[in-house]
Formats: C-alpha cells, structure tokens, sequence
C-alpha cells in the first residue's frame, strides 16, 4: 500500500469541493512555511517566525527592518510570548540580528543570510559553498518547497501548532481526497511533515479534537490515521470570527516567488506591510540616536491589547501626588469624562477638546490619552497637543494604532494604586492594632502577663542565691 493518502472512490465530491470553494476567501492568503528550518532552529514556531521574515527580506528589502509584535500576530499568529521565544532562538542560532533604531527607539530585524544558508547547506550535508539569495533557483533548492499556512486558523483552531496541522491537512485534502473527504496518513507522515515532535503533534490534534474541527479514527495495517475535517463548522468559525482580510497588496516586480504558495493570488489576505528605512541598508547598525527615557518595558514593540485592555479598566485608581504624575482624573475637569485620566501636561482649556476627540473609541480612549501623556511628557510633541492626539486617534480608526509611551504611563499609575492599597492595608492593620492595645481585655492581659514574667524573674533570682549561698 502506498504511503500517499488511499482514497476510497475515484468521483469528486460535489458537497465537499464546495465547501473547499466557499472556505477560501474567508482563510485568506497563506504564506509560505518552510519545513526545513525547523531541522535548522530545532524550533516549528521560530520555523515559522523565520519563514515570514524570509518572504519580507526575499522581496527586495535587503537590510533592517522592522514590524511591531501585532503585525507578526497578524501574519503568523504567533503571540507576543511566542514570538520572543522564537527571536530568542533564532538569535541562539545567530541568524537574528536585533537592534533599536531610531527615535523613539524601534526594534528592528535583520536576518544573516550567510548564517542561514551555512546552515542549510550543512543541514543537507552539503558541501560548504556561499550563497546567492539572487538566484531564485538556488535559494528554491535550498529552502525546498513550503507548506501553505493560515494565519487565520490560530485563533479559531487553539494555537499556532493546531492552525499549521490544520492547513496542512486542508491542502491534502484539496489536493488528494475531494472525493472521500478523509486524509489518510502514518502518524510518523503528520509530524515530519510539519516537523512536530509527537508531544506538539499530540496536542495540535488534541486541540483541534477540543475545537470540534476534527475528527479521527485509525485503519489498516499498518495502522494508519484517517482523518475528517468538519468543514462546516470550520466555516461557520470563520465567518463568526469577523470579516474576510483585506485584499492582497501588489507583489513587487523583483520578487522571489514562494514555491509552494502563489504571491500574487487575489482575494487573499496580507498584514501591514514591514516598513524600512533606506539609510539602515549598511553592513553595520548605524548609532543609535534616542530619547532618554526609563527602559520599564524590554520590547517597547510588544503590544498584548487584552493585558493592556484589563490594566486600563481598573476601577479604584490612586491619584498621583503633586508635581510627580503624567495624568489627572478628567471627571473634576469641565466636561469631566468619567474614569478616563488627562495628560496632566494637557493644559485645562484644552480638556474638553480632547475628551470630544477620543469619545468615537470608548475601548481605546484611555490608551490614546495614556499614549499622548507619555509623548508629552517625554517632550516629543513639538505641535500642539490637541493635534498630536488628533493624529493617534486617525491611526486608532486606521487601525495601526500600537501604544509605546503610553504602556508606561498606564503601569506607573497601575503600581500607584498597588502601592497606595498596600500603604492603606498597612495603616487599617495599624489602626486595629491601636485599637486592639487600647481596649481593657488587652490591658488586663498584658498586666498578667508582666506579673507572671516578673515571677518567674524573681524565682530564678532567688535560685541563683540559694546556689551561691551553698
């Protein structure tokens, strides 16, 4: 029996190819994951962060560049945890370079291509020899051919390793069994495919089980796995998941195609594209010129929204003393606004205005004034204030609004607070103590106390003498 999926009935499914039909411009455009990294990273994930950067850098962007930590979730899936994870292993591997450039610092990426290709080729065990990344055939041979992965599916199928099992198997299923529906594979053919351990392949399809998209049984001898998406509800996720990703942007005209996946296909969905900077196309990072500013968070590229969302709603916020805070309570002000803080920079006349611009965006009106407290107070507004947040909320309403500043804002009032309960427990603890030493039982029990240490005092005292006396 061959190793390739058996299927039973040579006739197309008519139901099952519409299905595959009408799931295509709700997955978007895939994008091209390259199994031989991960024999390269020891790594699926830093595999897969990996393959994306090699699509930007493959496109003509030949030096530093950068992309915040919610454009890669968006392209990969991959949370803000992950991605460090990956970073930090493939700078293990020194194929990361990271550095922070520009003001406000940003950090940005650059991918040691000869690293990578040495690497490869000794993967390979081939002899050692330097690469063109030109030569589109070469660099094809090298990365092999990719496997097409949704971004889309992480979120609906429980995690970055469910969506990649799932993409691969909706490609064998387009490709192999339109007309039986089920994929049949050896256990040991899912993982190397991806490039799974058993434990990561276990709970991909565990996941995938949990989320009611996949279904299982084991046939033949030897025993193989046949599996049957549920497409109908795979369709029904993604249409309640929100709207369609926009459309696919031009692929330039110097670019290396993917070879498994199409660059130019229509109807897809891509992030925001990477932004770069022509004068960091140099051999080396050039000096880093940036504000003098406290380093309270390592990546001031990471953007967790729901962290940021649940610090931002804390009800019983402390008021910062005097001369020492960024922000003021808006609910004092004319036109107060509730729980929302001002920039304390932001003069008074100037308040109303301001509450009137982030009104539109309840969910993200704190994270703008937070964010325009921290440009202010860093001295980067060189405009008005009023205009400055005129131009956050445009990005909030683009969509590609990423607070920096402002994170640090929101965590210096978030430790306020902490710091003015604890100081509060302290005195409530202080006071019941008081109280407590004040009342007559504890009068009457202290003097008992004192009373019988003072007799134990003296029967140790008149032991001593009679001892000395003998």
């Amino acid at each position: 029996m061959s190793d390739k999926a058996s299927v039973s009935g040579s006739a197309s499914n008519p139901d099952i190819a519409a299905q595959l039909a009408s799931l295509a411009p709700l997955l978007g455009r895939p994008i091209a994951f390259h199994r031989r990294l991960v024999d390269v990273t020891a790594s699926v994930k830093a595999a897969l962060l990996l393959s994306q950067m090699l699509y930007w850098v493959r496109h003509g962007h030949d030096g530093w560049f950068y992309k915040t930590a919610a454009q890669w979730l968006a392209e990969t899936g991959l949370s803000v945890h992950e991605q460090t994870s990956a970073r930090r292993r493939l700078r293990e591997c020194a194929i990361l370079t990271e550095q922070r450039l520009g003001m406000p610092a940003k950090l940005h990426f650059r991918i040691e291509k000869d690293t990578l290709a040495a690497l490869l080729v000794k993967q390979q065990g081939a002899p050692p020899a330097r690469i063109d990344w030109n030569d589109r055939a070469t660099v094809t041979r090298l990365l092999g051919a990719a496997l097409p992965y949704r971004a889309r599916l992480a979120a609906i199928a429980g995690g970055v390793h469910a969506a990649l099992l799932l993409s691969h198997t909706l490609a064998l299923l387009r490709r192999e069994s339109p007309g039986a529906g089920e994929v049949r594979r050896r256990l040991a053919q899912w993982s190397e495919a991806i490039g799974f351990t058993r434990r990561e392949q276990e709970a991909a399809r565990r996941a995938l089980r949990s989320a009611g998209l996949w279904e299982e049984r084991t046939t033949g001898s030897p025993a193989r796995l046949a599996v049957r998406l549920r497409l109908d509800v795979l369709q029904a996720r993604l249409s309640a998941s929100g709207e369609a990703p926009p459309r696919v942007q031009e692929t330039p005209a110097n670019a290396l195609p993917d070879p498994a996946v199409t660059t130019g296909q229509a109807g897809g969905g891509e992030a925001q594209p990477m932004h770069v900077s022509a004068n960091l196309v140099l051999p080396k990072a050039p000096f880093q010129f940036r504000q003098k500013r406290h380093a309270r968070f390592a990546e001031s590229a990471i953007f967790d929204e729901a962290a940021y969302i649940t610090l931002l709603t804390i009800k019983n916020r402390l008021q910062p003393p005097q001369g020492a805070s960024t922000c003021h309570d808006a609910g004092g002000s004319p036109g107060g606004g509730g729980d929302l803080i001002l920039p304390e920079r932001l003069p008074p006349e100037e308040h109303a205005q301001a509450l009137a611009l982030v009104q539109p965006h309840p969910e993200r009106a704190q994270a703008l004034l937070d964010e325009l407290a921290g440009r202010l107070e860093a001295k980067a507004v060189h405009t008005s204030a009023l205009g400055y947040l005129r131009g956050l909320v445009k990005r909030a309403q683009a969509g590609t609004f990423v607070p920096e500043l402002g994170l640090g804002v929101a965590a210096a009032r978030q430790k306020r607070h902490q710091e003015q309960g604890l100081l509060e427990q302290q005195r409530a603890e202080a006071r019941r103590q008081a109280d407590e030493r004040a009342s007559p039982d504890y009068q009457a029990k202290a003097q008992a106390r004192r009373a019988e240490l003072q007799r134990v005092l003296d029967s140790l005292s008149c032991k001593r003498l009679r001892g000395g006396t003998a």
